[in-house]
């Protein structure tokens, strides 16, 4: 029987397989307020949240620090841990952070740099040019 643990900060995506993000926003201060959240696509949701496109606890409080994230591919494990955090109070959420991310960086510049698609190599398809 194998155990799915969270991936962490530096996840190996397997581009076959369905992605479930938890991920935590916050301000600059780690006594500020904290929103939790899930998604299937977290450069798209961090993405809404920037452009301001979702009115939300996160837009109101004005939350756009990517502090903390997981990603899984098996649902239901990812629904059970979504609502164990969900649950937990506050000072547990702040342990979970600082045990992957003590100095609290915005962790979505690297996140994009990490995530970002695969290029093309268009010069291995052989393909040739049309004249006009």
């Amino acid at each position: 029987m194998s155990t799915q643990k969270p991936m962490g900060l530096h996840p190996a995506i397997d581009a076959e397989s369905p992605t479930y993000w938890l991920y935590i926003l916050s301000n600059n201060k780690p006594s500020g307020p904290l929103y939790l959240g899930d998604t299937e696509c977290l450069s798209t949701r961090m993405e809404e949240h920037r452009l301001g496109l979702r009115r939300d606890y996160a837009h109101y409080h004005r939350l756009d620090r990517l502090v903390y994230f997981e990603v899984w591919h098996d649902h239901e494990k990812f629904i059970a841990r979504l609502r164990r955090v969900r649950n937990w109070p506050r000072d547990m959420r702040l342990l979970l952070i600082e045990s992957l991310n003590p100095d609290w960086d915005d962790l979505l510049p690297q996140f994009l740099i990490d995530h970002r698609p695969a290029a093309v190599d268009f010069s291995s398809l052989n393909i040739q040019e049309k004249a006009a």
